[in-house]
């Protein structure tokens, strides 16, 4: 988005209160908004038990193998949301208000996906910063001067979506966008033009599912 919209204020101040002050459910809010109608919903992933409640055929897709335990066969990602479009699971979102500590988990588990699947993973953040309080600065350095996050990003994510909503953040400075790091608006275009390819690939049989990797 392009300058200041006093609607645009409005909307996120509305999100922020509907999410309990919660950047995750802030995020699924705004791209159940953005997607309604397109038959793309957005669902929590965390809980195993009521994704495979929902749709054995979403669970099965979103279920990792484990190549030697004897006691399990899969084993469940750490999905915060999971755009979904007739039951076959498009991008996995993570949301993150900070890099702190759980960015390595996010490539963790994007590096496998990747590999083993053909399901998008990108990063919804709102860049929570560095630093010293009342003087913070985004965690993702600049396209032309990239810092390691940035750099790990390019590699091993689909993408970063950024929106610095002032609830969730203060920085002295705003994100720098440009390549992977992108404004948070842009997710649901990509999300619509992803589910188109995936049904490029994926398809689902009466009492089985066939699907490509």
């Amino acid at each position: 988005m392009s300058g200041p919209d006093h609607e645009t204020v409005r909307e996120r101040q509305r999100r922020v209160s509907l999410s309990g002050g919660r950047w995750e459910e802030y995020v699924r809010l705004f791209l159940s908004e953005r997607l309604e109608g397109t038959g793309i919903e957005i669902i929590v992933g965390k809980f195993e038990s009521q994704v495979k409640e929902r749709s054995r055929t979403l669970w099965k897709m979103l279920s990792l193998p484990l190549k030697v335990s004897t006691s399990k066969e899969t084993i469940w990602g750490d999905l915060d949301l999971v755009a979904v479009k007739n039951e076959i699971p498009v991008t996995v979102i993570s949301c993150k208000t900070s890099l702190h500590g759980r960015f390595t988990e996010t490539l963790f588990w994007s590096l496998l996906y990747r590999m083993l699947t053909k399901i998008r993973v990108v990063l919804a953040i709102c860049d929570a910063g560095s630093g010293k309080p009342g003087d913070l600065r985004s965690e993702w350095g600049t396209p032309e001067n990239p810092n390691d996050y940035r750099l790990l990003a390019e590699s091993y994510l689909d993408g970063v979506y950024v929106e610095n909503v002032p609830e969730f953040c203060t920085l002295r400075e705003p994100t720098a966008l440009g390549g992977i790091v992108r404004p948070l608006n842009e997710l649901p275009d990509d999300i619509k033009r992803w589910a188109e390819e995936k049904s490029k690939f994926v398809y689902v049989r009466r009492g089985g599912l066939e699907h490509f990797i």
